[in-house]
């Protein structure tokens, strides 16, 4: 993936896939290796993001969730939603399934995917999903659908309480 300026863009008359219209970065430094159950750092990350780009919860079409199908990571992440966005989550789903969790490389590859969604209006199904958390009633999709998407926030999660969020969009 790479980024590049208006600038150069514009210079170089190059097509834009998709633009990054926010990102955030939080720790809530819980543990060493796991989320803050009540999805501190995650929440901290989506406003984060949401603010640079200058949008709401309710602009959000689709969420590439982190979802490493892990306890605390999928309750920490799903209560993190819900503090976003209330009673009104988008479509969610999880593209771990598809590719294995590549630890350090996780967030890039769920920043192609989530152009690839936008590109295609596609949300991907979360591949063997089968037990809901008893905790809440938030399922992701697990099948294939098209959708017109506009805007779609992808969650990276990682050791020590790092979270990061990017807003990618289809117009700047």
């Amino acid at each position: 993936m790479i980024l590049e300026s208006n600038k150069i863009v514009s210079r170089d008359n190059k097509k834009v896939l998709a633009y990054v219209k926010g990102y955030g970065n939080a720790n809530d430094a819980h543990h060493q290796t796991a989320s803050s159950e009540h999805g501190d750092g995650a929440v901290l990350a989506m406003k984060k993001a949401l603010k640079v780009a200058g949008l709401s919860s309710t602009d959000i079409d689709y969420v590439n969730a982190h979802g490493t199908a892990t306890p605390n990571n999928d309750l920490s992440e799903g209560r993190a939603l819900l503090r976003i966005f209330g009673e009104n989550v988008p479509e969610f789903s999880s593209t771990k399934a598809f590719t294995g969790h590549t630890l350090a490389a996780a967030g890039g590859v769920e920043a192609v995917y989530s152009v690839m969604a936008l590109q295609n209006n596609i949300i991907y199904p979360n591949l063997n999903f089968k037990t809901p958390m008893k905790e809440f009633e938030l399922l992701p999709e697990t099948e294939i659908k098209h959708k017109d998407l506009k805007t779609v926030l992808s969650n990276s999660f990682g050791f020590g309480g790092n979270c990061s969020t990017l807003i990618i969009s289809k117009e700047a």
